[in-house]
């Protein structure tokens, strides 16, 4: 009877409640960092968890549980996370000892040399020992030297090879004139020491990796420490596949190896540890 009678209903508007936070267990997230890049955190939980929280939030996922959902589909979010947990702060004629080395070992060598960084951080291990190598003579021509680094942050900023004042803080005013131009309370690496020196994106870990082609030196120093014993194991058959000869001389950073590893013969030479294949 009174069916043309419409009752008025008022919305209640309530306000949007935040989602509740889970970060209790990151350690799915730590296992998908480790099988993607064999590095261990298992000495810094206490300091990288809350870096993983941050980011988390920064990609709007509340629990570790959400970000391991977007890390599977998101590849710019994985990226932008191996970046985040792979800084390494360095400078130039750092563990300078090894280079004086290298440069005196190879001082009547005038062939092309072929070098590898692995890893090569912002670029400073990779100029210095060009700048090294063309201080004994050699022709910048004669050196190709390829920095990797699995930080594509790290690399971009190496191509650009622009530097503060404290990263510079072990190189003569000599040395910096010839191979830096100064900008802006920065140092820009010389053009001319560029041509010698190139770098990618890589993770040795993956097939692209064994495409660099073979090299006289590599340096792989202050990586396998992040590693357990097995992943340093299997770092080291993939560096060895890498080599040019059984003569290749490799180098790695003084913490890096507490024995010696299958597959690497350790030999001592002027107070100097260095390392080639063993063909045994």
């Amino acid at each position: 009877m009174f069916s043309w009678l419409k009752t008025k209903t008022t919305s209640v508007s309530r306000t949007d409640v935040a989602p509740e936070e889970d970060f209790s267990d990151a350690s799915e997230v730590y296992r998908f960092f480790t099988d993607l890049t064999g590095i261990h955190f298992e000495q810094n939980k206490s300091i990288t968890t809350p870096k993983l929280v941050r980011f988390a939030k920064e990609y709007g996922c509340y629990s570790f549980l959400g970000l391991m959902d977007k890390l599977r589909f998101d590849s710019s979010a994985k990226e932008a996370l191996i970046n985040l947990l792979t800084v390494n702060e360095t400078y130039f004629f750092r563990e300078k000892d090894q280079l004086d080395f290298l440069v005196n070992y190879y001082s009547n060598t005038r062939s092309t040399l072929r070098i590898l960084c692995a890893p090569g951080s912002t670029g400073e291990e990779a100029y210095s020992i060009a700048i090294m190598l063309a201080q004994q003579g050699h022709p910048l021509y004669t050196i190709q030297i390829i920095s990797i680094d699995i930080n594509t942050d790290a690399t971009m900023s190496a191509r650009e090879g622009l530097y503060s004042p404290r990263a510079l803080h072990r190189l003569s005013e000599s040395i910096k004139e010839r191979y830096f131009i100064f900008e802006e309370n920065y140092y820009r690496v010389h053009d001319s020491l560029k041509q010698a020196v190139s770098f990618k994106s890589c993770n040795i870990f993956e097939p692209e990796f064994l495409e660099l082609g073979v090299f006289d030196i590599v340096f792989s120093r202050n990586m396998l420490i992040y590693f357990d014993q097995a992943t340093v194991q299997k770092a080291i058959y993939r560096l060895l596949r890498l080599v040019r000869t059984d003569k290749s001389l490799l180098f790695f950073g003084h913490a890096d190896l507490l024995i010696t590893p299958d597959g690497l013969e350790e030999h001592f030479q002027d107070g100097i540890k260095y390392y080639t294949a063993n063909e045994k």
